[in-house]
């Protein structure tokens, strides 16, 4: 029972950090130990359906959780439908480093550079510039959507690539949605259907069905690569990961001049948090495993 209790929380994380641009739910997965099992469970759905299905379900619905329950939360924490930065989104985002940063020294156990070597070097250093550089790209004006049949099939392969980018650690499904436009439409369809708006699901569903499809295409893809190529996997993950933070500090570099003495005591606190958290995550994760 504890163990899918644990499981749900770490969907939630994933789920709520699916939202905001700049951190990636696979991010979450990898910090919190539980990436491997992802990618396994999703790859291994039909062929080992009840193990692998009893094996994602309760991340499944942390994720539904954390993706539903939270939006409209994050949304006032981030100040994403006001003009003004609330004194809430520097602690937020810290909250998050703190999270991204507890994972970190696990991931570099499996960062093996003496298998690697230099193409493992060049790998990790290009990933680390390509997280980097993604939030400097200028997001265009947000797009409005109706319930057209257009629309309705643009949200197929819209989901199918945010799922892709959920499942590759470092790299922000949010954040791609916001570089095509397209991020505020889905989250306040999202809101919309938590308010009673039935009609959001003209949106909502097929960009579900791309998710659902980008994320057994990419974990499949991902499976691969950890198999045959281990090491080179993750020295690329891990210049994925450890370039999410400076993403989210640059993201966020215009509340510096606006902070004060009590938000930065604040974000200290919710980065020792999210770090603690991270770390006794993946240290649970590690002792079921070797049970």
């Amino acid at each position: 029972m504890l163990h899918w209790i644990l499981d749900i929380l770490r969907g939630a994380v994933m789920g709520v950090s699916n939202i905001i641009p700049g951190v990636s739910g696979g991010t979450m997965a990898v910090s919190m130990g539980i990436y491997d099992r992802i990618i396994y469970a999703v790859n291994n759905i039909f062929k080992q359906f009840k193990k692998s299905f009893r094996e994602i379900l309760p991340i499944l619905i942390g994720i539904l959780i954390g993706l539903f329950a939270f939006a409209a939360l994050i949304g006032t924490l981030l100040g994403t439908k006001s003009d003004e930065i609330p004194v809430t989104r520097l602690p937020t985002n810290f909250a998050f480093i703190g999270l991204i940063l507890g994972g970190l020294p696990a991931i570099f156990k499996r960062v093996n550079m003496k298998e690697a070597k230099l193409p493992g070097l060049i790998l990790f250093l290009l990933f680390l510039a390509l997280v980097v550089v993604l939030p400097l790209l200028n997001p265009p004006e947000a797009r409005t959507v109706d319930h057209s049949i257009g629309t309705i099939l643009l949200m197929i392969p819209l989901g199918a690539i945010a799922s892709s980018t959920m499942v590759i650690p470092g790299v922000s499904g949010s954040m791609i949605m916001m570089l095509l436009g397209y991020y505020n439409p889905v989250i306040n369809a999202m809101n919309d259907l938590r308010g009673g708006d039935w009609g959001s699901l003209a949106i909502l569903l097929p960009y579900a069905i791309g998710l659902i499809v980008g994320i057994v295409v990419i974990a499949k893809l991902m499976n691969y690569l950890l198999k045959k190529h281990a090491a080179l996997t993750f020295c690329a993950i891990f210049g994925l990961v450890i370039g999410s933070p400076v993403t989210l500090l640059m993201q966020n570099r215009e509340c510096f001049p606006l902070a004060t003495t009590g938000v930065w005591i604040a974000c200290a606190v919710c980065l020792v948090i999210g770090f603690a958290i991270a770390w006794f995550m993946s240290v649970l994760d590690r002792k079921q495993s070797e049970n």
